[in-house]
This record gives C-alpha cells, structure tokens and sequence, in this order.
C-alpha cells in the first residue's frame, strides 16, 4: 500500500505553519479582546484539541434539543430551547476562536491539530445550519437542503489552500 505522503514531503510538515488573516473589524475591535481573555480561563494542561472538541460537543447538545423537541425542523420549541441553542453557538464559536490560542499557549500548535479543529467545524457547519432550519421552521424541504448545501459550499471554498 503506498502511503498518503511521499518520504520527501514529510519534512515539509515539520516547516507548516497555519496563518489565517482575519480583516473582520468585531473581531479586531470588539472580539479580540473577549477571546484573549476567555483563552485564560483554560488550563495550561488542557489541550487545544479538547477546547475544539468541548466547543463542538455544545453543537451536539443544541441538536439532541432539537431532536427532542423538533425532530421534523418545523415543530414550534419552547423559548428556552432557542435561547440553548443561541447559548450553545455562541460557546462553540467561542470556543473555536480560542483553541488557536490555547494551543499556541501551550506551545502544542500543530497540523494535526488544525486538521482537527477544520473537521469538527465542517461536520459542526451542518449541524447549526439545521438548527437555522428549526428556528425558522423550514421543516424538511429543498429550503434546508440547500441551506446546508450552500454553508458547507461557502465553509469548504474560504478554508481551501
């Protein structure tokens, strides 16, 4: 079986280094600030792949809610249920802003890593687009097919290299 990356290119992966430039003004002003201090609250020995996975693990709790309560994505939820499900985006986008952080920390930065963190946000960008589809009670139809379609299109176009 021949191996996914040749000899040759495996002392590449030692010199990758991730840069994403973010021209967002909330995040410069607003936001940057928020995250560098929420990033202090993790411990030093918690791993940067535990933040992303504790932030996605909120997005699962939002959907079992949503399973509960409108398993069709059109039956009408209690308030507090939409109010969980803004409060377990809101963490998972937290969340997913500071594990960069938290890993450049503690020094563990690394592709493996990244390749972590972008999983779980591609797997987590349908999630939260079929809870979008609940609170606007689209139901199962073409509407919230092409929701996801076009999230996960826009998700993989702005995170290809």
């Amino acid at each position: 079986m021949a191996p996914y990356i040749p000899q040759n290119y495996l002392p590449n992966l030692k010199k990758y280094k991730y840069q994403a430039i973010d021209k967002s003004l909330i995040s410069k002003y607003v936001l940057a600030s928020y995250w560098n201090h929420l990033v202090e609250i993790f411990p030093l020995w918690m791993a940067a792949n535990m933040v992303t996975l504790l932030g996605s693990l909120h997005i699962l709790v939002a959907m079992v809610l949503n399973q509960v309560y409108a398993p069709n994505l059109q039956d009408e939820c209690p308030r507090w249920v939409y109010f969980a499900f803004a409060a377990c985006v809101w963490i998972y986008g937290s969340f997913d802003a500071v594990d960069g952080k938290q890993a450049r920390r503690t020094g563990t930065a690394s592709p493996l890593g990244e390749l972590f963190d972008h999983g779980c946000d591609s797997l987590v960008v349908s999630l939260i687009m079929l809870l979008y589809a609940t609170v606007c009670q689209l139901g199962e139809t073409w509407w919230t097919v092409a929701l996801v379609f076009f999230a996960l299109t826009n998700f993989y176009m702005s995170t290809m290299e």
